[in-house]
């Protein structure tokens, strides 16, 4: 059987409670909705919540906190057929429960955690290259390509640095983003059609001042470009002000 889902996480989590209960050898996979298969044998299992936090919480009791951390952390990297060495990293955890993480030397285990790995560091990394935009209407709005699907856990540091303000994150490569409205965060879907933005008066301003601030404390003969590459990947430039205007010469 093919279990297909709706692309989130608890949805994978659904998907998978549905196939433990009928049967885990007969899940031959676990895909996206939107993947089409080409022998037909396919079930649609709907979000529910309540079955995948049973699945998280269970995990969570029987091998660590980490362990539920590194299969959200994997999801997120969205790496090619990731729903069925997910599985088999959660079969292998439950199997190991509280020794799991000393079995590093399983290929499933071994790849969870370094699909985790790489949605982690691409987290650290924009959380520093974040830049916002204030909007005709007050609010804050920074659009961002990221690799992995790291909106969603970038998210709660704004709210907590930003907690005064509206804003929206807009994960462009996506088409969606995370809203504050000051209170609550709420994912949220952004047809690439509302993509033009109108900007404040001010904000020309403000865009103006930080890249001279930039432009005032580049020292050139220290200029390191391996070194800059490595705390700011070219591929974020496109949304990082200070590399306007001649800034990505400096």
């Amino acid at each position: 059987m093919i279990y297909t889902y709706d692309a989130t996480f608890f949805g994978f989590l659904s998907a998978v409670f549905d196939g433990w209960h009928d049967g885990i050898q007969q899940i031959e996979d676990i895909r996206t909705v939107s993947e089409p298969s080409l022998f037909g044998g396919e079930r649609f299992v709907p979000t529910e919540e309540e079955k995948a936090r049973r699945i998280l919480d269970s995990l969570q009791g029987k091998c660590g906190a980490k362990t539920a951390h590194f299969l959200y952390y994997a999801f997120l990297a969205e790496q090619p057929q990731r729903e069925m060495k997910m599985l088999q990293y959660l079969r292998q955890a439950f199997r190991l429960q509280h020794d799991f993480l000393h079995h590093l030397h399983e290929p499933a285990i071994w790849e969870i955690r370094q699909w985790a790995r790489k949605s982690g560091n691409e987290r650290h990394k924009l959380l520093g290259l974040v830049r916002f935009r204030e909007l005709a209407d007050g609010m804050l709005y920074c659009p961002i390509a990221p690799t992995c699907c790291v909106v969603p856990v970038m998210a709660p540091h704004f709210a907590k640095r930003l907690a005064s303000e509206r804003w929206v994150i807009h994960d462009t490569k996506r088409h969606m983003g995370v809203y504050y409205d000051r209170h609550t965060l709420t994912m949220v879907e952004i047809p690439q059609t509302r993509y033009h933005i109108d900007t404040s008066d001010e904000e020309a301003g403000f865009a103006a001042l930080w890249q001279q601030y930039y432009q005032t404390i580049a020292i050139a003969e220290r200029r390191n470009e391996t070194v800059r590459r490595s705390f700011m990947p070219k591929k974020y430039w496109s949304s990082l002000i200070e590399m306007k205007n001649g800034g990505d010469k400096l």
